[in-house]
This record gives C-alpha cells, sequence and structure tokens, in this order.
C-alpha cells in the first residue's frame, strides 16, 4: 500500500513539479532582476500573439480531426461549465458584496487552459495530446470568453464580437480547416512554426511567475480565498465528480481534470480590469490560485491514481 502510494505520489509530482519549478523560477528571475516588467508584457504578447497560436495550428493541423476533436468531452465540459457559472453566480452574495459577484464568478470558473492547462496535460500525456487538448481549450475559449461577457460587460454585443478575434481560437480554427482539406504543409513551414511553439510553455510559464503579485491581497484577503478555493478545490472536486459518475476515464478523466483544476486565467484579470473597477481582486486570485495549484493538482492526481481511474 505505501508503495503503491509513493509511486502515485512521484506519477503526480512528475506532471506537476516542472510547472511549479518554472513559476518559481520566474519569481526568482524578477527578483534578481534577470527579468523585468517590460520582460514579461513583451513576453505575455509574444506568446498569445505568435508562439501560442503557433502550437495550437501545428497540433491540429497535422493531424487528422477526429483525432483532434472529442465532441462527447467537449459538451459534457461545456454543460459542467455553465452549471459552474450559474451555482457560482447564486452562491457569490453570500460571500462577496454583490458589485464584486461578476469578477468573484469569473475568478473561481475560468481556468489557465492556455498555458497551464496545456502544461499539464503534456507533462502527463506526451506532445501528442496537445491536438486533443488544443482543440477542447480553443472551444472553451470561446465558452470562457461568451459567459465571462455576460456577467461582466456593459456592452454585451461588443464583447461578444471580441471573441473571434482571440489568437487563440484563430490558431486552431485555421488548424482545423488545413487538416480538413489533408493538404501537407511544407517542411520548412513546419519547422520554423515548432521553433516558435517549443518557446510556447517554457516562455508562458517564466512570465507568470514573474508577473505574480500581492499587492491588494490583505485588503481582499477573503474574498480572493474564497474565489481561490472554489477555483481549486470546489469547482474541480464537484465536475470531476459527476465526470466519474458519467463513465469518464483514463485520458479523457485527465484531460478533463487538469484543464478544470488549472488555476485562474490571466485574462480574468484583463477583462476584470477593463469592465469593473474590481481587477485587483481578479489579480489576486491569479496569483494565489497559481500559486497554489501545483499541489492541489498533485493532490487531485493522487487521489485519482490510488483509484486507478487514470
Amino acid at each position: 500500500m505505501l508503495s503503491h502510494l509513493a509511486t502515485q505520489l512521484l506519477v503526480a509530482f512528475n506532471i506537476t513539479g516542472p510547472i511549479l519549478l518554472i513559476l518559481s523560477l520566474g519569481l526568482v528571475f524578477r527578483r534578481i532582476g534577470l527579468l523585468n516588467e517590460e520582460f514579461v508584457r513583451i513576453g505575455n504578447k509574444l506568446v498569445f500573439n505568435v508562439t501560442l497560436p503557433c502550437l495550437l495550428f501545428l497540433s491540429t493541423a497535422t493531424r487528422p480531426i477526429q483525432q483532434s476533436l472529442n465532441a462527447p468531452l467537449v459538451l459534457f465540459a461545456a454543460a459542467c461549465t455553465v452549471g459552474a457559472v450559474v451555482l457560482l453566480w447564486l452562491l457569490a452574495p453570500l460571500f462577496v458584496d454583490r458589485d464584486r459577484r461578476g469578477v468573484f464568478t469569473q475568478s473561481a470558473f475560468r481556468g489557465n487552459m492556455g498555458i497551464v492547462g496545456l502544461a499539464l496535460c503534456v507533462n502527463a500525456y506526451g506532445d501528442q495530446i496537445l491536438a486533443k487538448a488544443g482543440v477542447y481549450m480553443a472551444l472553451m475559449t470561446i465558452l470562457y470568453n461568451l459567459l465571462a461577457t455576460l456577467i461582466l460587460a456593459k456592452d454585451k454585443t461588443k464583447g461578444i464580437l471580441s471573441i473571434w478575434q482571440n489568437p487563440l481560437i484563430i490558431g486552431v480554427c485555421l488548424g482545423l480547416g488545413w487538416s480538413t482539406l489533408s493538404l501537407p504543409l511544407p517542411e520548412f513551414v513546419e519547422q520554423s512554426g515548432r521553433y516558435f511553439a517549443q518557446m510556447t510553455l517554457p516562455l508562458a510559464l517564466l512570465c507568470i511567475g514573474a508577473s505574480l503579485r500581492w499587492q491588494s491581497f490583505k485588503t481582499n484577503s477573503k474574498d480572493v480565498m474564497w474565489a481561490t478555493g472554489f477555483k481549486l478545490v470546489v469547482v474541480p472536486a464537484l465536475v470531476t465528480l459527476l465526470a466519474i459518475w458519467q463513465g469518464y476515464r483514463d485520458e479523457d478523466l485527465g484531460v478533463f481534470f487538469l484543464m478544470m483544476a488549472a488555476p485562474t486565467a490571466v485574462a480574468a484579470f484583463v477583462m476584470a480590469r477593463q469592465m469593473t473597477s474590481h481587477g485587483h481582486l481578479a489579480a489576486e486570485s491569479v496569483a494565489l490560485s497559481t500559486a497554489l495549484s501545483p499541489f492541489t493538482v498533485t493532490a487531485g492526481l493522487l487521489l485519482l491514481g490510488l483509484a486507478n481511474l487514470i
């Protein structure tokens, strides 16, 4: 029993450990002056607009579409997400002031699938999972943006139209279109794209680590802790139990759990800052959930592994 526990713990830590290490290095590099605010700003912009879209495009364009799209899993995840948002919206007044309701709800459901979620999936299942996880992430990102716009934006039409300008969604849609046409990519284009794609996860994780901030945590500590608790523990636990009940196992269950257990996305802060006066609540939720997620994800993976579900 102890040897099985140790084995599962090692497997779980091998998935989350690299994430924790690179996040920590980003924080250390900023403290010693090796990284600065300008590097983080430009690095995040490069990842969002170039390297991550390249990674998602190549992952989907070079594989048959039937290998990339797991429609039942995506539909199940979408239903769980909508249900979670409704539940969080109804419960929010019990934990935060009503004027913070939208920001709290977004911070508690919107996960960083594009960086942390993908990185966890790759660590768990290898590069071959990128196409499936990338399509899952892109479709869920559309839903995330739609739901966030509905609960935050005053001009909801403008917010919804802006979803289709997201480079990540464009990258996956182009990749799926190329895959559907069954056209080969020129070798020099594919190799050049892979150079960019290989930069994505380490650069993005370094930038996230370097951008962690705690300035207003003392004044928002209770709200942030509640939002983080729902994001890392309550919501992943409930939806994963539902997935198990629905019969999901192995790789599908693993991808679903890792995506749902990802920390609050940086995009939650961006939207909260643009649409409300409570961006600081989202910023501290991003910081705290990112710092704690390697430990909560490890615990979840350990439990699922001990139960022989993944």
